[in-house]
């Protein structure tokens, strides 16, 4: 008896649902005097700080430039070592990479699919023989799941590194009851809102904070160094 081959199935890369209230939103900022930076972008900071329990969020065009201005804004550069999950966008990595930070990868949970705990602990103990110690962690969630941030948090304090968490595929969830982007065991939370993401702006991203002078260096990178006179 012959093995009845199994039906083809086509996942497409991602789906909007694209409303006409999103289309009115869009349409009515067109109409206005502000396309860029205009009144409706910190109301869309405001909803994302209440929404997430952050006292501060800092819109940009995409996650990969969320990325970059928190890794400056946090002093990564040339001799600054980064470590990350290997199961993430590029964008991770490359943020890092293009400040002149050496990168490696802690490997995941294989349960998880997210950065693993124990694997950290055991590279950080050898990295402190070998002084080679972080100086910034980004733990991914991965695909809508929190990665155990009380056990990094507490290895961040042991071990005195920065944390940021790279939420792009997080925003809504919790973690013990939390919401990612609260900054309860971390320095920042990057958000995205690229077209396969929880929320899509057609691309589109943010920094979460509770520091005000890390929100107002973000403001000053974003708008490249520019103030406003009071």
């Amino acid at each position: 008896m012959s093995a009845v081959p199994a039906p083809s199935v086509s996942i497409p890369y991602g789906r909007q649902d694209i409303s006409e209230a999103d289309i009115a939103a869009v349409v009515e900022v067109l109409h206005s005097d502000w396309l860029t930076q205009g009144p409706a972008v910190p109301r869309f900071e405001q909803l994302l700080a209440a929404r997430t329990g952050a006292r501060h969020a800092v819109a940009v065009n995409s996650a990969t430039s969320a990325l970059q201005l928190v890794y400056r804004a946090l002093g990564i550069g040339p001799g600054s070592r980064v470590w990350t999950s290997p199961n993430t966008f590029v964008a991770t990595a490359s943020a890092a990479a293009l400040l002149g930070a050496e990168v490696d990868f802690i490997d995941i949970d294989p349960r998880t699919l997210n950065l693993c705990p124990q694997r950290l602990e055991e590279r950080l103990e050898a990295a402190e023989r070998d002084g080679t110690l972080p100086d910034l962690l980004v733990p991914v969630h991965f695909a809508g799941r929190s990665c155990d941030m009380a056990a990094i948090g507490a290895l961040a304090k042991r071990y005195g590194f920065r944390v940021v968490e790279d939420a792009a595929h997080a925003l809504g969830a919790e973690a013990d009851g939390v919401p990612v982007g609260a900054c309860r065991h971390s320095d920042a939370v990057v958000l995205s809102f690229h077209p396969v993401k929880i929320v899509t702006t057609g691309e589109g991203g943010a920094v979460l904070c509770q520091d005000d002078a890390l929100a107002t260096r973000l403001q000053e990178l974003r708008s490249h160094g520019i103030t406003r006179d009071p």
